[in-house]
C-alpha cells in the first residue's frame, strides 16, 4: 500500500503541472487572440488541474479519502465537459452529435459494477473523452495535422486510463497504477503541442491549429 502511495502522489502531482501548464498556454494563447474557444479550454485544464490537486489531497484525507477523490474526479469531469462543449459548438448546430447515440451503450455497461457516485462520475467522464477523442481524430483525418493527431491520441489515452478505472472496480487493485499511469501518459502527450504554440512566437497561430483540433 506504501509503494502505491509513493506512486500514486508523484503521478497525481506531475498530472497537475501538466494540465496546468496547457491552461496556461491556453490562456496565453486566449489573451492574444481573444478566441471564446481558447478561453473555454483554459477553465477545462485549469479545473483538471484542480482536480488532481484535490486528488493528492484524497491520499492524506484518512477516513475522508473516497470522499476527496470523488470531488477530484467531479473537477476533472467538468473539465472533460468544457472541451467537449468546446468542440461541439464547432461541430453542430443546436443539433445532438452522432455520437452521442452511443451513450445509451456505454452507460449501460458502466453501470453493472456498482452505484457509487466516484463510478458514475467516471462513466461521464468516460463518454466524454470517447466523444471528444472521436471528433479530433475526424478532424485530423480532413486536416492531417500532426498537433491534432497528437491531441486526439492523448485524450484517447485519457478514454482508456478512464475503462482501466472502471475494470479496478470489479478486479479492485489490478489496474489502477495503469490507469494513472496512462492517463498522465495522455495529459503529457497533449501537453507537446500546446506547449509549441504557447511560445511567444506562436501565439498568433494557437486559435487557428490547436482550436480546430478541439
Amino acid at each position: 500500500m506504501v509503494e502505491i502511495l509513493f506512486f500514486e502522489l508523484p503521478m497525481n502531482l506531475l498530472g497537475l503541472g501538466i494540465s496546468a501548464f496547457i491552461g496556461r498556454f491556453a490562456y496565453s494563447g486566449y489573451a492574444a487572440v481573444a478566441s471564446p474557444n481558447l478561453l473555454r479550454l483554459t477553465f477545462a485544464f485549469v479545473s483538471i488541474a484542480i482536480g488532481f490537486a484535490i486528488l493528492a489531497a484524497g491520499l492524506l484525507a484518512g477516513e475522508y479519502s473516497r470522499a476527496v477523490t470523488t470531488a477530484g474526479l467531479a473537477a476533472q469531469a467538468l473539465g472533460y465537459f468544457f472541451i467537449a462543449f468546446s468542440h461541439s459548438l464547432k461541430s453542430f448546430d443546436f443539433a445532438p452529435p452522432r455520437h452521442f447515440l452511443l451513450v445509451p451503450l456505454a452507460v449501460t455497461g458502466f453501470v453493472i459494477p456498482g452505484n457509487s457516485i466516484e463510478h458514475l462520475v467516471r462513466s461521464i467522464s468516460f463518454i466524454l473523452l470517447v466523444y471528444v477523442s472521436i471528433e479530433t481524430m475526424a478532424s485530423y483525418m480532413q486536416s492531417r495535422r500532426t498537433n491534432t493527431l497528437m491531441i486526439g491520441s492523448g485524450l484517447g489515452l485519457l478514454a482508456a486510463a478512464e475503462l482501466l478505472s472502471w475494470y479496478n472496480f470489479i478486479y479492485p487493485g489490478s489496474f489502477y497504477i495503469a490507469a494513472l499511469s496512462i492517463k498522465v501518459a495522455g495529459f503529457a502527450l497533449m501537453f507537446i503541442p500546446f506547449s509549441k504554440f504557447g511560445m511567444a512566437s506562436g501565439l498568433g497561430r494557437m486559435n487557428s491549429q490547436i482550436g480546430s483540433g478541439l
